[in-house]
């Protein structure tokens, strides 16, 4: 396949996938901040919501003012945030226009038609409490796609190159989304275990579509260890890092390898796999489960990195102006 056939597919998967995460951070924020919480000095919920998604350096303000209508309008519709929704969606389309011979026509009818809803979206659709069911619906973007991959794509190298994008833009939300509770929300030490610190644990699981999947598996009631091994370690997790590292580890795999570069790649993903599937919940929280959160982010960023010179990507396509008739 031509690395920039296979950068354009990788980088619509992660578009989509990205789009889809930020609204689950924005999910949590709204959920976390309908929770009472009367401590001063505490970091919100909205700074940390801006500092998980990486959009604190774009944020058009102070972040320790940030509030949910501010931090919503930024993470939705600001064009100078390539993180936001808007771009990730309008950016995922075009990546699937320029590489519109490698992808089925029901892979392409859903992005095209995201984007032709989003663009209709306002500031009108995110006021007034209907926040939950827009963030809803760019969740759903996302389950369409998916299962429009799943159905229509042969299982071939750009089907490799499409699931290996959005595992690796999983690996690393899922990460941010367990710091915004972990490192930015943590409870006082008098407060781990008490009623706010389990709601918030709660209404993490329901921001990333998981706590009836939780509740199935551990049939226990919700506690940081537990919430800690399911989207960390659980390989029957979909949303876990440790699954998502394997799916990376297969789809490479089944890619395979040509080059000392895209050998070494590989040999990189198992090892992280490894490294993964040898730990145990308490050794990750006698690290800091933050401290680790943060090095994983960052090994799955190196390893983006030598994958993508692996393979000779140039990158995502831009974002460019389109006209209304395309």
């Amino acid at each position: 396949m031509l690395s920039r056939t296979a950068n354009g597919l990788f980088w619509m998967s992660r578009y989509v996938e990205r789009a889809s995460n930020i609204a689950r951070l924005l999910d949590a924020g709204r959920r976390m901040d309908n929770i009472p919480n009367s401590d001063e000095g505490r970091a919100s919920e909205w700074e940390s919501i801006l500092i998980a998604s990486g959009s604190h350096e774009t944020y058009p303000g102070d972040i320790k003012n940030a509030d949910m209508e501010s931090v919503a309008e930024h993470l939705i519709f600001d064009a100078e945030n390539p993180s936001s929704i808007m771009c990730c969606i309008k950016s995922a389309r075009e990546n699937a226009r320029a590489m519109r011979i490698a992808v089925t026509t029901e892979v392409w009818d859903v992005v095209n038609s995201n984007w032709a809803e989003m663009r209709q979206r306002t500031h009108h659709d995110i006021v007034g409490g209907r926040l939950a069911g827009f963030l809803d619906w760019v969740k759903s973007c996302g389950f369409l796609f998916q299962g429009a991959v799943e159905a229509s794509m042969l299982r071939d190298e750009g089907y490799c190159f499409i699931t290996l994008g959005a595992a690796m833009e999983r690996a690393d939300a899922t990460a941010r989304l367990l710091d915004v509770k972990y490192h930015v929300l943590l409870p006082s030490t008098q407060d781990v275990g008490g009623g706010l610190d389990h709601m918030q644990w709660v209404q993490l699981l329901r921001a990333t579509n998981s706590l009836r999947a939780f509740r199935w598996t551990y049939r226990e009631t919700v506690t940081p260890q537990a919430v800690v091994h399911f989207l960390i370690l659980n390989r029957t997790s979909p949303r876990s890092v440790a699954a998502s590292i394997r799916t990376i580890v297969e789809n490479l795999e089944s890619i395979g390898g040509e080059t000392p570069m895209q050998r070494m790649v590989g040999q990189q993903a198992r090892d992280m796999l490894t490294r993964l599937e040898s730990l145990s919940v308490e050794q990750i929280i006698a690290h800091g489960l933050h401290e680790w959160l943060t090095n994983q982010i960052l090994e799955v960023n190196i390893l983006g990195g030598v994958l993508a010179e692996a393979y000779g990507f140039n990158g995502p396509v831009a974002a460019e102006e389109q006209s209304q008739s395309q």
